[in-house]
C-alpha cells in the first residue's frame, strides 16, 4: 500500500469510528478504502451523491439510523443557448475558479440550456452569490427545488444468457466477443469494475455493476434475471454509446 492510500485508510477509519462523513470522493479506490474502513470499525457506510446514479459521492459512516442527504444541495446553472453552450470542462473550471476544491462538489450533469451540480450545502450559498459566468457564457444560478429527470444515456439494452454471471462471460456477451478474447482483456489490465481495475476473470457480478473496457466503452449489468430452462443465467445489460 502506498503512503497516500495508507493515509486515506487511516483518515477513513477515524471518520468511521466517529460516525462522520467524507467530502466528495473520486469513484474507485477511494470508495473501496471507505468500505474497508467501515468493515474494520464495525459500522455501516452509505455513499450519497445527490441522485441514485452519482459517480462522485460522500461516504457517510453510521451504526443504526441511515442518514438523509441534507448535507448535499443541488444547484441549477442556466444559460442562453443562442449565445453559447458551455461544456462540462467549462463549468468545472468556473466553479474551481472561485477557489473551491474539487472535493467540495460532486457530479456536474450538463443538459440543454442548463446543468445541475451537486455541492456540499456548506458552500452552496457562496457559489450562488459568486458564480455568474463560465468563460464568456453568462450563468444564472439557483437552487433546484424540483425533481431532476436525467436524460436517457445513449446506448442499447441487451438481453443475454451466460453460464455464470462472472466478469469474462458478461464482457463476452455484452460486446459479442469470444470468451478467450474477454479473458485476455481482463488479464491485460484493460478492464475496470465499478471504476477499479480488475484482473480476475472469474469476479462475480451483481445488479447495477459497471464495467469499463479500454477500447470498447462501458457496460452496465442492469439485472441478473434468473436461470433459464436450459440452466443458463439470463441477464439484462446496457451498453453505452451510439
Amino acid at each position: 500500500m502506498d503512503s497516500n492510500a495508507a493515509f486515506l485508510e487511516k483518515r477513513f477509519c477515524d471518520l468511521a469510528r466517529r460516525e462522520g462523513k467524507t467530502r466528495f470522493l473520486e469513484p474507485g479506490e477511494m470508495t473501496v478504502l471507505a468500505r474497508k474502513a467501515a468493515l474494520e470499525e464495525g459500522v455501516q457506510v452509505l455513499f450519497c451523491g445527490g441522485y441514485p446514479e452519482a459517480e462522485r459521492t460522500v461516504a457517510v459512516f453510521y451504526s443504526f439510523i441511515e442518514p438523509d442527504e441534507d448535507f448535499i444541495s443541488c444547484l441549477k446553472l442556466e444559460w442562453n443557448v443562442k449565445y453559447a453552450i458551455p461544456g462540462h470542462r467549462d463549468l468545472l473550471g468556473a466553479i474551481m475558479g472561485l477557489g473551491i476544491e474539487r472535493e467540495m462538489f460532486g457530479d456536474i450533469l450538463v443538459g440543454e440550456g442548463c446543468a445541475h451540480v451537486f455541492v456540499l450545502t456548506e458552500i452552496a450559498d457562496y457559489i450562488l452569490s459568486n458564480l455568474d459566468s463560465a468563460g464568456r457564457t453568462k450563468l444564472h444560478v439557483s437552487f433546484e427545488t424540483e425533481e431532476i429527470h436525467l436524460p436517457e444515456p445513449e446506448g442499447v439494452y441487451l438481453r443475454e444468457t451466460v453460464n455464470t454471471p462472472r466478469l469474462d462471460a458478461i464482457i463476452a456477451a455484452g460486446y459479442d466477443l469470444s470468451r478467450e478474447k474477454a479473458q485476455k482483456l481482463v488479464l491485460q489490465g484493460f478492464v475496470k469494475l465499478n471504476h477499479v481495475e480488475c484482473t480476475h476473470t472469474d469476479a462475480h457480478l451483481s445488479d447495477n455493476d459497471l464495467i469499463s473496457v479500454r477500447g470498447f466503452g462501458r457496460l452496465r449489468l442492469i439485472e441478473i434475471v434468473g436461470e433459464t430452462r436450459k440452466g443458463r443465467t439470463a441477464i439484462r445489460l446496457f451498453r453505452y454509446g451510439k
